[in-house]
């Protein structure tokens, strides 16, 4: 039983955790008269976490009414493509803003954080002892012998980090100019954070919240 209070209490700690961001973009001064609406993404970041932040562009700006497509499946990375010919499929296909992701990711990091410590004591004491009386108080002193056996156990603390940063542009795919740019960092802590997923979906919902913050899309109805 003792164990099990021990396992949980070690579980309990390397779950336990938080997950923060900063994000910082600005919107060009001269945005477009309508609303970015459809918006072809690219992103550079390792296979696992560039799939998952893809993905997560793709739900979250679904819930705005904007529409997320790979770059990779429009262009798929197999040739060159001309200038003209992707300005072209762009504008056949009615993207009118273009995504580019740069990821930075630390990976998980384990940090040693102590050690749980528990044990039972059994055995037995013998002894002598003396009991003065001075009045209404009395004093005793004791000494003697115990004997016995400790068992306990050791259960070293690791705590679970990871850091993501990114930054990002938005383009018009017509001019090429650009309309936003963008950058910030989750931190994550606890075994239950520090998945490819925390970052990517962070991500993706900070840069979509600032550009409906700075116009770049239409506001939340």
């Amino acid at each position: 039983m003792q164990r099990k209070h021990i396992a949980a209490a070690a579980l309990a700690v390397s779950l336990s955790g938080c997950v923060t961001t900063s994000m910082q973009g600005y919107a060009d001064r001269d945005l477009p008269a309508h609303p970015v609406t459809h918006v072809a993404v690219l992103v550079g970041a390792p296979l696992p976490l560039s799939q998952a932040l893809v993905a997560d562009l793709t739900s979250e700006a679904a819930k705005v009414n904007i529409t997320v497509e790979d770059a990779l499946t429009i262009f798929p990375p197999t040739r060159q493509y001309a200038n003209d010919e992707i300005k072209r499929e762009l504008k056949d296909r009615g993207i009118d803003g273009v995504l580019t992701v740069n990821v930075g990711d630390t990976g998980v990091m384990q940090q040693y954080a102590g050690t749980l410590l528990s044990g039972s004591y059994s055995g037995s004491m013998t002894g002598t002892s003396t009991v003065n009386s001075y009045g209404g108080f009395s004093t005793a002193t004791y000494s003697g012998v115990s004997s016995g056996i400790v068992q306990g156990s050791a259960v070293p603390i690791y705590r679970q980090s990871r850091q993501t940063t990114f930054s990002a542009t938005l383009a018009d795919p017509s001019t090429g100019r650009n309309l936003w740019v963008g950058n910030g960092e989750i931190d994550a802590s606890g075994k239950l954070f520090v998945g490819v997923e925390t970052g990517a979906s962070k991500t993706a919902q900070s840069i979509l919240s600032d550009w409906q913050a700075k116009g770049v899309t239409a506001p939340p109805s």
